[in-house]
């Protein structure tokens, strides 16, 4: 869990609900994503304009990696752990991390105030919503330029992307709506009212449920 007030990463055991440890991060430490196998977290810093890489094992942190874009606020893994994508929300981009390298190797514009970020599941593309824009760019993770923008709903934020890659969701937060991506043809195909100013999303293991 990511403690901003605190500005640490605090690890639980969630069956005894317990803390297990706390791990100084950095000044108002964003959102934590796991990587595909595990073994590190990533965490964006966004006063540090920084992103960590941290050990899951020792829970320790293994890496600073400085951003070029101000203020990242996701920082999520590629499917196969080669990449991380990070939103720079004041700096309108999304910065490219080659993780072998540990650094930044390319940053893309795209609109103003980049938030959620979704792989497809066989990393082919990254579908990034950037929420004072009203859109969701769609990446080509080989080349790593935007390849489609979406319109999409007023503020669009969360992206969560299906385990089956045909759809994504995005949660406009100025329409209190979730919106769906069909992926073959990155058109919207449903609109779901769901309550004022959805943000993040989660599905369930069988991918059922929304």
């Amino acid at each position: 869990v990511s403690d901003q007030t605190a500005n640490a990463l605090v690890v639980w055991n969630v069956p005894e609900g317990r803390e297990l440890a706390r791990i100084p991060l950095g000044d108002s430490p964003e959102a934590i994503y796991l990587s595909a196998d595990g073994k590190w977290l990533s965490a964006a810093i966004e006063e540090n304009d920084q992103v960590l890489i941290i050990d899951t094992a020792s829970s320790r942190i293994d890496r600073r990696i400085a951003m070029k874009g101000k203020n990242p606020e996701h920082a999520v893994w590629s499917p196969d752990g080669r990449w991380i994508y990070a939103s720079a929300e004041e700096a309108d981009s999304v910065d490219i991390i080659d993780v072998a390298k540990g650094e930044v190797v390319k940053s893309v514009k795209v609109g103003d105030r980049p938030r959620g970020i979704g792989f497809l599941p066989d990393g082919s593309r990254a579908y990034v919503a950037a929420e004072n824009a009203d859109t969701v760019n769609v990446f080509d993770t080989t080349s790593h330029e935007v390849i489609a923008r979406i319109k999409a709903g007023k503020r669009s934020n969360g992206v969560t992307v299906h385990p089956d890659g045909k759809r994504v969701f995005v949660t406009s937060g100025g329409d209190g709506t979730v919106q769906v991506i069909d992926t073959s043809t990155n058109a919207i195909t449903s609109v779901i009212p769901v309550g004022r100013r959805p943000w993040n999303m989660a599905l369930t293991p069988d991918g059922k449920k929304l």
